[in-house]
């Protein structure tokens, strides 16, 4: 019985906190990077091609920590190019009210992903595999799940 309480309070890693430290801001830049390289340079402006197998780890790390879709985000991202500074921008700050896109900025960017015309015209490009419709599409908050399944079961409730 004392077993399975350590396990719920430490997880399967029991780490100090310097390990908790370590483990969230390895996460917060591995998905960082994710969106700064992968969906930005990579995905909406094609300045960066990266290996399939990189891609496919931002991809599963973004669905895993976001659950983002990389469709969604870089068809967002589009838009706020073609549209800059207009009603039609998805997050202006001229628009919106800076507050607005610095609080809210990703439900700006949720709101705008459940536009199916947006989706049609700016999203182009992006992957559309069997992965992409049979999983990450299909379960959009089953990473987020996964993921705190992952972390329960690896750090317990203090990792929580």
């Amino acid at each position: 019985m004392n077993e399975f309480m350590n396990f719920l309070q430490s997880g399967l890693l029991d780490l100090s906190v310097l390990g908790y430290v370590a483990v969230v801001l390895l996460l917060t830049h591995v998905t960082i990077v994710g969106v700064t390289i992968y969906l930005h340079r990579c995905q909406a402006h094609r300045s960066v091609d990266l290996h399939p197998a990189v891609s496919h780890f931002f991809r599963s790390v973004l669905w895993l920590t976001k659950g983002m879709q990389t469709i969604e985000w870089v068809a967002s991202h589009r838009k706020h190019q073609a549209q800059t500074e207009t009603e039609e921008d998805p997050h202006s700050p001229h628009v919106s009210g800076i507050w607005k896109v610095l609080l809210e900025g990703a439900e700006l960017y949720r709101e705008e992903a459940e536009d199916q015309e947006t989706l049609d015209k700016y999203g182009h490009g992006t992957p559309d595999d069997w992965i992409e419709r049979n999983v990450y599409r299909r379960f959009p908050v089953g990473g987020i799940v996964l993921m705190g399944v992952l972390a329960f079961s690896l750090f317990g409730v203090l990792g929580m």
